[in-house]
């Protein structure tokens, strides 16, 4: 079999467009994870005494740039630079909140939407390095896409399984190609954020701190979900722009506006106490209407003492959508209930909210 090698090494560049690949967090691919290159290769169309009849003679590059995927199985660290999960997590939000809890020795980092990300409070001119390594036949070289943003990000769990999450990013080019990085260390398995470590909550959730720069979650007077499946999705809006700045590819990122959806698959059912189904589908066909969710998964591994190495995301204002119950000859009626995420200006101050807690310092 030909060789089939590729790792991941994501690093934080301190100025856009310049290759980070020293001070990396190593994260596994789910999948190839090999950002597509998108060029604009224009065919010259000039009068130059040529007989045009017979075709065209040149293409010239006018610009370049890159877009792609990459799905992960989540960790609540990287490899090496540890702290390189929560900065992916920081370039789509723009800011990150970090601080000790007491001298534990762990570290929580909330994340949150803010109107200018490129602010110099925020991610000034930083952006991320995709470092793909990846075999040329038998030599291993290291691909390094450069100028990286992030724009959506999509968690998906379900029974079963790890809780995987894609990354959409773009960016500005492809560096050159250097030997391969190499050293890789990869996150702990006891760090993954799997199925049985998922709680999701509804109802009174308390958050500690002022808002939005929350320091914990409890949930001791929420109501508990069990569905079979939950997926959230985040986007920002965000898009690279070409200007006339003496570039070949774009310097520029504009934001859009912040959207978040959650979807469940859970028993079509009215049980006496806890989450109903059917009172969700009847609110909804009842008028607009809204409730929240907070989903918290837990691993179980202490992250110095006390508290455990965790991941929330708190959806403060979920507005209903519907979604029909299916009923089956073979099995119970299941439904597949979605919502949309409202800013919660008055409480929350966020349309979503995300913690991490780990032994990273910053994000």
């Amino acid at each position: 079999m030909a060789e089939n090698n590729i790792y991941l090494a994501v690093g934080e560049e301190t100025t856009r467009g310049a290759k980070e690949a020293t001070a990396v967090g190593f994260i596994p691919l789910l999948n190839s994870g090999i950002p597509k290159m998108e060029f604009d290769d224009k065919r010259r169309k000039e009068f130059r005494g040529e007989d045009t009849v017979k075709g065209d003679t040149t293409v010239l590059r006018m610009s370049e740039k890159w877009g792609g995927s990459l799905e992960i199985p989540f960790f609540t660290e990287a490899g090496s630079t540890k702290g390189m999960m929560g900065t992916l997590l920081k370039h789509f939000f723009g800011k990150a909140a970090s601080a000790q809890n007491a001298a534990t020795g762990q570290y929580r980092h909330m994340l949150y939407p803010v109107v200018d990300p490129f602010a110099a409070a925020n991610l000034g001119n930083k952006a991320l390095t995709v470092n793909l390594n990846i075999n040329e036949g038998s030599t291993m070289k290291n691909w390094p896409f450069v100028g990286g943003r992030v724009k959506s990000l999509s968690f998906e769990q379900e029974t079963g399984n790890h809780l995987k999450v894609s990354a959409e990013l773009f960016g500005q080019k492809r560096d050159t190609v250097s030997a391969e990085i190499g050293g890789t260390v990869f996150p702990a398995e006891n760090l993954r954020c799997d199925y049985n470590n998922l709680s999701v909550y509804t109802g009174a959730i308390t958050r500690t701190g002022t808002a939005p720069d929350y320091t914990a979650f409890a949930f001791g007077a929420a109501t508990l979900l069990k569905p079979d499946k939950i997926s959230v999705k985040i986007e920002n809006g965000m898009e690279d722009a070409m200007r006339l700045s003496g570039l070949d590819y774009p310097d520029k990122t504009r934001m859009g506006q912040f959207k978040v959806s959650l979807e469940l698959t859970i028993d079509w059912e009215d049980p006496a106490s806890g989450f109903s189904s059917v009172d969700d589908f009847t609110a909804w066909l009842a008028g607009a209407s809204s409730t929240n969710f907070c989903l918290h998964w837990d691993t179980g591994t202490q992250a110095g003492t006390g508290d455990n190495h965790a991941l929330y995301i708190d959806i403060p204002i979920a507005q209903r959508m519907g979604g029909e119950p299916g009923y089956s000859l073979e099995k119970d009626p299941m439904i597949t209930l979605k919502y949309e995420g409202l800013y919660d200006a008055a409480t929350a101050k966020y349309i979503v909210g995300v913690m991490l807690k780990n032994t990273a310092t910053t994000v």
